[in-house]
């Protein structure tokens, strides 16, 4: 294993937010390169002699460094914070801070190290000049006695399918469905913003508190949302957390709905709570980018994988925290005393989802007495990050529900 560190230049730091100059030792099997940025550019300056310093440590070990080099690469070893989410956070040496402002950039040099690239599914192709099918509108309501501005956007005609998106993130994540009339002419799709996301508002107070999402309130919202558009016995589709909340619905409320799918569905993710993607020091939309680029399959298409980080980047502070004491701290134990749903329960899991795995879906469907279905090759966000991957393994479902 020969690293070539001629591939660590400068224009890997396009698009990334300066700041302060920082220095990272890179250990790769048996291979160590100090790497620093300053001002702007890239410094490699080899293995390091007796009186270097750096200011962060990042390893991989060979066996870790060859299944990063696969291709394709299995679940865990897609990216640089796929490594750490999976395979242990131990590798990160020195001050935590400075990995987290330099983690897009870390998995930048990882990439580049590694050399070859996975192939990707083709993009879809792009939409028609003029307006697109769905119509967004502005939902007021009363959830638990306090009033709600809620953002909702739909397309099509038919028994309703209304969509969950994932933590820290909004309905356009939902945009492959909401314009594909394989599913608009047999469904109403409907997707709609969480309070505190994307176009819906937060409380007027928000500079002065900290958003958390319980089960509580989370369950609360998406039955008030169904009960405010009048949807009778809806689809319910959700992803992510938004596919936690539908396994507690299909169990505690399934008679409300025809069926549910729950994507990435499991019964909590302890591992997901990070202090970094909430503090002053750390840019929380670059580091939500790279938290969550490695739940992305390797050959999804480029065009909807930049969209679906996209959404991360652009979404409020503290709001990707907040959801994730839901899933991993609130919810747990509340999934664990859950009974048998009483829907039709579909419980979807991408090969390469290391946040809510194949193994976790599947305890979550035994326990709930639902279907699994394994989707190889498709990763954590698969109705933004491949529609129509997703759609291979959904529009069979649907059909079945309907």
């Amino acid at each position: 294993m020969a690293l070539d560190p001629e591939r660590l230049t400068d224009d890997l730091l396009v698009g990334i937010p300066p700041g302060p100059d920082w220095s990272v030792l890179l250990e790769i099997g048996s291979e160590r390169h100090v790497v620093r940025v300053v001002d702007g550019a890239v410094r490699h300056e080899g293995a390091p002699g007796i009186n270097a310093t750096w200011d962060v440590g990042f390893a991989v070990s060979a066996d870790e460094w060859e299944a990063f080099c696969a291709q394709p690469p299995p679940r865990g070893a897609t990216s640089a914070q796929a490594l750490v989410a999976t395979r242990g956070s131990e590798r990160i040496t020195g001050r935590r801070e400075v990995w987290a402002r330099a983690a897009p950039a870390i998995d930048r040099f990882l990439a580049a190290l590694r050399g070859t690239t996975t192939p990707t599914r083709p993009d879809p192709p792009s939409p028609p000049p003029g307006f697109g099918p769905s119509v967004g509108r502005y939902l007021h309501l009363t959830v638990e006695g306090v009033g709600r501005r809620i953002f909702v956007e739909t397309a099509g005609e038919g028994p309703p399918l209304l969509c969950l998106h994932t933590a820290g993130a909004d309905s356009r994540q939902f945009r492959g469905l909401l314009e594909d009339p394989r599913v608009t002419d047999h469904h109403r799709v409907v997707a709609f913003d969480m309070p505190w996301h994307g176009r819906s508002d937060p409380p007027d107070d928000w500079q002065h508190r900290r958003y958390t999402l319980d089960t509580a309130t989370y369950a609360a919202t998406v039955l008030a949302v169904a009960d405010a558009l009048q949807l009778e016995r809806p689809v319910l589709l959700g992803c992510s957390m938004g596919g936690a909340i539908a396994l507690y619905l299909a169990a505690e409320h399934g008679e409300r709905f025809r069926g549910v799918c729950a994507l990435e569905g499991g019964l909590g993710s302890p591992g997901r709570f990070v202090e970094w993607t909430h503090r002053a020091d750390v840019d929380h939309s670059a580091f939500l980018a790279s938290w969550v680029g490695g739940l992305i399959a390797p050959a999804s298409p480029e065009g909807p994988r930049a969209q679906t980080l996209w959404g991360y980047a652009s979404n409020g502070p503290g709001v990707y925290q907040g959801d994730t004491a839901f899933y991993s701290i609130d919810f747990p134990p509340i999934a664990a005393a859950l009974g048998r749903a009483t829907c039709p329960l579909y419980v979807f899991s991408g090969e390469y989802d290391y946040s809510a795995t194949t193994e976790m879906s599947r305890r979550a469907a035994d326990q709930l007495g639902g279907e699994l279905v394994v989707m190889p090759g498709r990763g954590h966000f698969p109705m933004a990050e491949d529609p129509e991957g997703l759609l291979e393994y959904l529009l069979p479902v649907l059909e079945k529900v309907r």
